[in-house]
């Protein structure tokens, strides 16, 4: 929601009249001000009783904390998929049967709509009203099974799966393990847009095409990779990358009273936050007090630790260098040089900020694309990845704080990277705007459509024509040996005479 409000932003910022429909999934995340620009149409679109009996508490992905990777890939995408789809049905629906919001948004007679392509919901509900020039934008790095929809080419041997090496360093191990990763992400999503496919056919009376041919005849398909963050991959005109539109310099590099005098305690300052879908409030009791013994162990460190709980037991056990805090102002303290470390979770908005702010971190994914996330920021040397499971392991964690704050490399690399984000040749923010003002006006553009997008799972892999081949070099092998078989049986039958 935060990345749409953004997009919305920078629309409006451009001179553009923008709506911004906010469905209110949760109630903790109520109302919360996405968009800055004040003209802006902000309307909360609220669940029913229905929906708000069924929805889940802030603590409804605490489970990940200690969820383990599926000893079957496939089951596991099925589970998640199912999750996902729980979470999102109930309000799905109500987007779906409310006729007075259809008839609020096509009195609007909008130029063109973006939704996002994470939950396809919103663009099922734009392509039952017929709305114009739909811009589906996928708030992550890269959706399997819409890339493979749009027809992108598949990114195995260029995308690595969490947990894989890449480059050099991967095995046929982890090459495997890429095939069974990426297939079971690719079902999972898959999985979950047939699902909401099926609600929408059932609420709308069949007036909605497929999620993939809603992908297809859109103008692009917009996401939030970054060429010169994110792993390098085989694309196509039609994929835009904006990744990084999202990211201001904070409007003030001051920081109050109090964080300003946090960070001026000691030499070294460290940073802790996973992020709101992820709370540090439930993390596992074992992995608190792994954390809590690595601060001890660190007295010369000041810790910041993004917590959102009063916990008056956890604060009684806390050393006097660390500071509980239900807020930060994460920007500013990331933009400040007394900021040496940041702990991250590796959700995608906190990757990109961290890269783009130039602060060495330790990256410790919890769950979905965080493990990808983590290793495409690593590889560029300014962060570690750290396993969950290793928080309990205090010893490990102090080694790894302290190998980053001891060796300047990571500071290096880190500002590198920053430098390189703040200059690349082509600005996010313009290419959001420059691709949403051209499809608007130009709707549907047919030659951007591959014509590989046509074809079935058989043909695009050119399974067909590998078939066509083996059969045909197999008939041929067939005669030559029939042949040389039957010149064997003449030549023996010659020898066979000339002895009688």
């Amino acid at each position: 929601m935060k990345f749409m409000g953004k997009v919305a932003d920078i629309l409006a910022d451009a001179g553009h009249n923008v709506t911004f429909l906010q469905p209110i999934l949760y109630d903790y995340y109520a109302h919360k001000k996405v968009v800055k620009n004040p003209n802006i149409e902000v309307v909360n679109f609220e669940m029913d009783e229905e929906g708000k009996a069924a929805a889940s508490d802030a603590s409804v992905f605490k489970f990940f904390w200690e969820s383990r990777g599926s000893k079957n890939p496939l089951t596991g995408a099925k589970m998640s998929a199912g999750k996902l789809y729980k979470e999102f049905e109930h309000i799905c629906r109500k987007m779906l049967t409310d006729k007075q919001l259809h008839q609020w948004i096509l009195s609007k007679n909008f130029d063109s709509h973006i939704s996002e392509a994470f939950d396809f919901c919103g663009l099922f509900l734009g392509d039952y009203l017929n709305l114009k020039s739909p811009i589906p934008l996928y708030t992550g790095v890269r959706c399997a099974p819409a890339s493979y929809a749009v027809g992108e080419p598949i990114p195995l041997n260029y995308l690595p799966t969490e947990g894989s090496k890449y480059g050099e360093d991967s095995t046929a191990i982890d090459r495997l393990s890429d095939m069974l990763g990426l297939t079971a992400y690719h079902f999972q999503f898959g999985l979950l847009f047939d699902k909401q496919y099926e609600q929408a056919m059932r609420l709308t009376g069949g007036k909605v095409r497929t999620w993939q041919e809603i992908l297809q005849k859109s103008t692009f398909f917009l996401t939030n990779s970054n060429p010169y963050l994110s792993f390098t991959t085989p694309t196509i005109s039609k994929v835009i990358q904006v990744g990084g539109c999202a990211i201001d310099p904070p409007k003030s590099t001051k920081l109050d009273d109090h964080f300003d005098k946090v960070l001026s305690l000691r030499n070294n300052t460290i940073l802790v936050s996973f992020g709101t879908v992820i709370q540090s409030s439930d993390m596992p009791a074992h992995f608190k007090k792994g954390l809590v013994e690595t601060f001890e162990k660190m007295p010369e460190t000041t810790f910041i630790w993004k917590y959102e709980e009063d916990d008056e037991v956890l604060k009684k056990e806390l050393p006097e260098n660390v500071v509980l805090s239900k807020w930060v102002p994460q920007p500013a303290l990331l933009a400040d040089s007394r900021l040496d470390v940041f702990v991250t979770h590796g959700g995608l908005g906190s990757t990109m900020e961290v890269g783009y702010a130039g602060v060495p971190s330790v990256m410790i994914p919890i769950f979905s694309d965080q493990g990808v996330n983590a290793e495409m920021l690593s590889r560029h040397g300014g962060a570690v990845v750290y396993n969950k499971f290793d928080l309990p392991d205090s010893d490990k964690l102090v080694k790894t704080f302290r190998k980053i704050l001891s060796n300047p490399d990571y500071k290096k690399n880190a500002s590198r990277l920053s430098d390189i984000l703040h200059h690349q040749p082509m600005d996010p923010k313009q290419i959001l705007l420059n691709h949403c003002e051209f499809a608007a006006r130009f709707g549907q553009v047919e030659s951007l459509e591959p014509h590989a997008n046509k074809y079935n799972f058989i043909n695009f892999y050119c399974l067909d024509s590998f078939a066509l081949v083996v059969f045909i070099l197999s008939f041929v092998l067939i005669v030559i040996f029939k042949l040389l078989f039957f010149v064997y049986n003449q030549i023996n039958m010659c020898f066979k005479m000339k002895r009688e």
